[in-house]
C-alpha cells in the first residue's frame, strides 16, 4: 500500500479529503481555464480549484456565510438547473455531491454541457448510495438520496457520451489526525481490491463535451 505523504499528515482531515476528491479524478489542469464550480457549498473546494486554474466562478442555490473573497474566485447564487450564463462560457465545470440534491439532475447536466465551450470538460463526483458507510449514515440516518453507480452512469452518459467513469474511496474523519496514515493506507488498499468498485464511496465522471479532444 502507498504511504501517505508527510505533508498530508500535518494537514486538517477535511483538507486532505477535499484534495483527494480532486486528485482522484486523474484530470490534468492546464492552469489557465475558467471553471464553474456548481453547487459549491461553503466554497472550500472552490478555493482549492482556484490553485489549479485561471478563474473560478462558484455558485450554489443558497449563499453561505463562509463565502470569503479569495483571489481568482467569484461567488454567486444560482440554480444548477437554470444557470445564468451564456453558452460556452467555461472551460470546465466541477460538480461534487450536487446532482442528487436537484429535482431534475438531467436538466442540470444539460446545463453543464451548455455552458461548456467546445472542447470543455465536466468533472462530476457523486457519493455512491450503496457504499456501506454512506448507506448507513447518509441514506438511512440523514435521508440523502445518493445515486446508485448505475444510475449515475446513465444520467451522465445520456448527456456526455464520451465520458470516462471511475470510482475511489475517500472519507472525512474528524479529529483523527493520528490515524491519518492508516486511513490513507486503507483507502488506497480498498481501491485495489478486484470487483469492489461498485461499493467504493464515490463515483466520478470526466465528461468532455461532444467533439472534444480526449
Amino acid at each position: 500500500m502507498a504511504a501517505v505523504p508527510a505533508a498530508v499528515t500535518r494537514r486538517d482531515g477535511e483538507l486532505r479529503y477535499r484534495l483527494r476528491c480532486i486528485e482522484k479524478l486523474g484530470f490534468s489542469f492546464k492552469g489557465d481555464e475558467r471553471l464553474l464550480d456548481a453547487g459549491c457549498g461553503n466554497g472550500g473546494v472552490a478555493g482549492l480549484l482556484s490553485e489549479r486554474v485561471g478563474e473560478v466562478v462558484a455558485v450554489d442555490i443558497e449563499p453561505s456565510e463562509e463565502w470569503e473573497a479569495v483571489p481568482g474566485v467569484t461567488f454567486a447564487v444560482a440554480d444548477g438547473e437554470r444557470l445564468p450564463f451564456e453558452d460556452g462560457e467555461f472551460d470546465l465545470v466541477h460538480s461534487k455531491d450536487s446532482l442528487h440534491h436537484m429535482e431534475h439532475p438531467e436538466a442540470a447536466l444539460a446545463e453543464y454541457r451548455r455552458v461548456l465551450r467546445p472542447g470543455g470538460t465536466a468533472l462530476i463526483i457523486e457519493a455512491n448510495r450503496y457504499n456501506p458507510v454512506f448507506f448507513a449514515h447518509m441514506t438511512k440516518m440523514l435521508g440523502h438520496e445518493h445515486f446508485t453507480r448505475s444510475r449515475f452512469h446513465r444520467l451522465v452518459e445520456a448527456v456526455f457520451p464520451a465520458v470516462r467513469f471511475g470510482s475511489f474511496e475517500a472519507h472525512y474523519v474528524p479529529r483523527a489526525d493520528r490515524l491519518r496514515p492508516l486511513q490513507h493506507a486503507v483507502e488506497e488498499g480498498l481501491e485495489r481490491v478486484p470487483g469492489i468498485d461498485r461499493l467504493l464511496s464515490y463515483s466520478f465522471a470526466v465528461a468532455p463535451r461532444e467533439g472534444a479532444k480526449t
